[in-house]
């Protein structure tokens, strides 16, 4: 009931959501906020394998509160999925300008009914996480956030047998924490504002109006239809919303300024966006397979030099030596299952570590003798050899469909697409633009800062 305990814990590094703090230096009378009020820090989501909760907090006076859940879909069993469900809780408070917080979470990892002949049904590993976050206030009214979560403990279901005929107990034991770095999320919150249109790609204060509220719902309704075409790889009928967007973005100013209106507009990030997103993790998974190819092979090689020669018995440790860089390659992998890296399953699924590849691992940290009989010292290596091959080729394959993809989106001009976004809404004098902060870390996890 241990398998699969390294991909769990690499999943919920991810999953883990988030508490605020905002930095000292602003007097909160200065913010001028209401007593209670509510903000929606991580819309809810709702995806085939994940669905997770909107993420609210709740400002009540000093305090500060908020509570979401999340459903993933993990590593696939004989005869069914495992689910993994987590629960997050929240607690702070706002003083003087600082909001400091801290979060714990819950994930079990919940098995299929027959997952084994003795599971009694429920989860069968339950691991701890603690959050903390430090933000700053932002002179546009957004707090720029960081949240550090640490995995603090790991239990698992451990079944002993029963004697003389009865049946199996069970019971929770406290297992290794795994050492992993804590995971680091940048993020913002928005607090209350003047604001009277707030959506996903612009923002607007000031004076309104009822002709105002619709031109700006209908440009933001042909820039989300434009995002999501160009994610879905239908390039022309983007191409051709993004000039009815220009459009609409120059009626739009000849309103304000026809109307007399007092209205300040933000346009947030560009209808390009999602689509580089994905190309970047594209392009990290690409160099990430390129480490694993590599691990692989050295791994193959002292394998097979191994089998050729068995009057050497191979001790614990080396054994342990040739898996180790795997495991600890695989656990690198971030698996946002928000980004657009979660539509291929071949990114996803290659990351994953085989139960009996986890098998061998473990039952080489349990017992130090297990490959001193030079027949399961032969049978061990030839699984071994077996399953680098096999991930040998996984490697090829899956570089060469994602290679194919990327020079299909290098020929659709989408970066051309983007860099004209870029210009326009960067140069409109009007208007206010904030680029999207997830393409800077996406671009920064690429180059390795």
């Amino acid at each position: 009931m241990l398998s699969g305990r390294n991909r769990i814990v690499k999943i919920l590094w991810i999953l883990l959501t988030w508490i605020v703090a905002i930095a000292a230096g602003t007097p909160a009378s200065a913010l001028n906020l209401p007593r209670r009020f509510s903000v929606e820090v991580v819309p809810a989501v709702q995806q085939a394998n994940h669905q997770q909760d909107a993420v609210v907090y709740h400002f009540d006076g000093e305090r500060i509160s908020a509570r979401w859940e999340t459903h993933t879909q993990g590593a696939a069993e004989s005869g069914g999925v495992t689910r993994l469900e987590m629960t997050t809780q929240m607690e702070g408070t706002f003083r003087n300008g600082v909001l400091k917080g801290e979060q714990t979470s819950v994930m079990q990892a919940i098995p299929p009914a027959n997952y084994s002949k003795h599971h009694p049904g429920g989860p069968v590993t339950q691991m701890f996480y603690r959050g903390v976050i430090e933000g700053t206030l932002q002179p546009d009214g957004r707090i720029e956030a960081r949240v550090t979560t640490t995995l603090t403990g790991y239990k698992a279901l451990v079944t002993d047998p029963g004697w003389n005929d009865a049946p199996p107990t069970h019971r929770w034991v406290d297992q290794q924490v795994p050492n992993q770095p804590p995971g680091i999320i940048d993020y913002w919150v928005n607090l209350p504002t003047d604001l009277w249109f707030d959506a996903r790609f612009i923002q607007a204060s000031g004076d309104q109006s009822f002709r105002l509220r619709s031109a700006l719902e209908r440009l933001d309704r042909y820039m989300n239809e434009a995002s999501q075409n160009l994610l879905a790889g239908k390039h022309a009928l983007a191409r051709s919303q993004i000039g009815t967007i220009r459009a609409e973005v120059a009626d739009l100013q000849k309103s304000i300024r026809s109307g007399g209106h007092d209205t300040r507009i933000t346009f947030k990030g560009l209808p390009s966006d999602d689509a580089v997103l994905q190309r970047l993790e594209m392009h990290f998974m690409m160099d990430k397979w390129k480490e694993k190819y590599t691990i692989v092979n050295e791994s193959l090689a002292v394998v097979q030099t191994q089998l050729a020669d068995l009057r050497h018995l191979l001790s614990t440790n080396v054994f342990k030596s040739i898996i180790k860089n795997y495991i600890s390659w695989s656990n690198s992998i971030p698996t946002d299952v928000v980004s657009g890296i979660a539509g291929y399953s071949t990114i996803t699924g290659i990351a994953d570590l085989p139960r009996g590849f986890l098998g061998w691992y473990e039952a080489g940290q349990k017992d130090a003798g297990i490959l001193n009989d030079q027949f399961r010292n032969k049978r061990t290596l030839e699984d071994a050899e077996r399953f680098y091959e096999q991930e040998r080729r996984k490697i090829i394959d899956a570089r060469q469909q994602v290679a194919d993809q990327l020079k299909a989106i290098d020929k659709s001009g989408l970066m051309d697409l983007d860099r004209s976004l870029q210009q326009f809404f960067a140069g409109l004098r009007w208007a206010g633009w904030q680029a999207e902060p997830r393409r800077r870390i996406a671009e920064e996890r690429l180059k390795g800062l």
